[in-house]
């Protein structure tokens, strides 16, 4: 049984026929492994080593990840709400949401705007060999 799905009760069980199932339950939870007191980089490794499909994912996101974060700081820095750059980007609250979210793909010009509204400039690059780099300003 999935942590954190409901087993219903045959109909005509009586209430204390239910605390076994709760029981059985709570003797499955003991033996899975809790991510509470983990730190994330951990558990991510953790992860990471035990699931192809999550490592898949997770390389997958990292990229957007990686904005996410350099958009939520800066917009920090500047005291903006999500609202206010929103508005200097010239779009709604939710996208700057969804970029902040870390899952979802963003278009070029859109990172333009975006970059321009947190007052810098979006850089584009390719590195075809370690220390050779070559960024575009968009």
């Amino acid at each position: 049984m999935r942590l954190g799905a409901c087993r219903r009760a045959p109909q005509g069980t009586m209430p204390h026929d239910r605390s076994i199932s709760k029981t059985a339950n709570l003797a499955e939870m003991a033996d899975s492994v809790s991510p509470i007191g983990t730190s994330v980089s951990d558990a991510i490794k953790h992860n990471r080593a035990r699931s192809k499909r999550y490592r898949e994912e997770y390389d997958r996101l990292e990229p957007f990840e990686q904005i996410a974060r350099i958009v939520i700081m800066r917009r920090g820095q500047l005291g903006l709400s999500q609202q206010e750059l929103a508005v200097r980007m010239g779009t709604t609250a939710s996208v700057i949401s969804r970029i902040e979210s870390g899952q979802h793909r963003t278009s070029t010009d859109t990172l333009r705007r975006l970059a321009n509204a947190l007052d810098g400039q979006a850089m584009f690059g390719f590195e075809f060999e370690p220390g050779e780099t070559e960024l575009i300003a968009l």
